[in-house]
């Protein structure tokens, strides 16, 4: 359905909104009012993820002209009734909004109905979808309306979409932006002007270019799906606005396989801390020399860490060890059984 010039000016001025308010909680506020009188609302609900697992995080949740203890009770009992999540929705299809009531047509004959979504949630219609940009999945967003009120009409539906992705980015940003750091010990950034041209670089980067032009790296945009830059090693790409007007950008190149993910797969062998260390860089790529600088510690120091970490995996090179680290479940032990992570383990 072909939206209007005047749905389009509302759009316009929804994606300012999600973009100009910087506080994660007060845009999702100030969006849901301009909703409210664009297709018309009655409640939302926002429940942020972990940007590194995607898991839904329910202590950060936010609310929007309904209470507190419908929200509680969907958490704790409602929540495997809702059709979003047994369907399988919320797990793959970041940015595509669904009625529930057409992932469910008899919607109105279940417990989910008729236990909480009207007499406790005092809604009916909803149109939900998880929020995710770059590879990330930022969270989960529904809007509601009353029994009385009608469903969501394609053109609301159609609107919900082209808003999402804004959202997810808008978030993304301000989850990036608090977390990188210019001299960030893992990961290559640099920044570029409005014309592409970049005027600063941490060593990380300049490492991972190799005396490629920045120009090489690809732009992961709005994009679900997660982007990757190879030259020797790969890296995971992410990008982020250097201002609210959007006239540079942070480009952030995350090594992979990720820091936290190595460190859960060699937590499962009888390795040191400093060998776990070493391994870990060993199999993002980097050679003895590289990380005897990233950890100042001698070349012949790191020969014999890796001679011991090579000895207790019973590998032969580093291919051999990456292979072996990456297919094994976190905390499995070389016998195959699972043991209790151990107390220091991600701290």
């Amino acid at each position: 359905m072909a939206l209007s010039a005047r749905d389009y000016r509302s759009v316009l001025e929804s994606i300012d909104v999600i973009y100009s308010v910087p506080d994660t909680g007060a845009m999702f506020h100030a969006l849901c009012e301009k909703l409210r009188k664009f297709i018309g609302i009655y409640s939302a609900i926002f429940v942020p993820a972990n940007l590194k697992t995607g898991e839904f995080l329910f202590s950060g949740y936010q609310i929007f002209n309904n209470w507190e203890g419908a929200m509680l009770a969907y958490l704790s009992h409602y929540a495997p009734q809702d059709p979003f999540t047994s369907c399988g929705w919320f797990k793959g299809h970041p940015n595509e909004a669904a009625r529930n009531t057409d992932l469910m047509p008899e919607l109105i004959k279940t417990e989910f109905a008729t236990d909480f979504l009207m007499p406790m949630a005092s809604v009916f219609y909803v149109i939900a979808s998880t929020l995710g940009v770059q590879g990330d999945i930022v969270g989960m967003l529904g809007i509601h309306r009353q029994k009385h009120e009608g469903n969501f009409s394609r053109r609301d539906k159609e609107v919900v979409n082209i808003l999402l992705p804004h959202i997810a980015r808008a978030i993304h940003i301000r989850e990036l932006t608090s977390s990188v750091g210019l001299d960030k010990e893992d990961c290559g950034v640099i920044m570029t002007d409005e014309s592409g041209k970049p005027f600063f670089m941490n060593k990380e980067a300049e490492r991972a270019l190799n005396g490629s032009s920045p120009d090489a790296i690809p732009d992961p945009g709005l994009g679900c799906a997660p982007v990757f830059f190879k030259k020797g090693r790969t890296f995971r790409v992410r990008t982020v606005p250097i201002d609210r007007k959007r006239k540079g950008k942070f480009t952030i190149l995350e090594p992979q396989p990720a820091k936290d993910k190595l460190a859960l797969k060699l937590d499962g062998f009888d390795l040191t801390i400093r060998e776990k260390e070493v391994a870990g860089l060993a199999i993002q790529g980097l050679s003895n020399r590289q990380i005897a600088e990233r950890l100042f510690i001698t070349e012949m120091t790191v020969k014999d860490h890796m001679k011991n970490i090579f000895g207790k995996l019973d590998v032969k090179r580093r291919s051999e060890l990456a292979a072996k680290a990456l297919v094994m479940r976190p905390y499995e032990s070389k016998t195959g059984s699972m043991e209790k992570p151990p107390a220091s383990a991600g701290t």
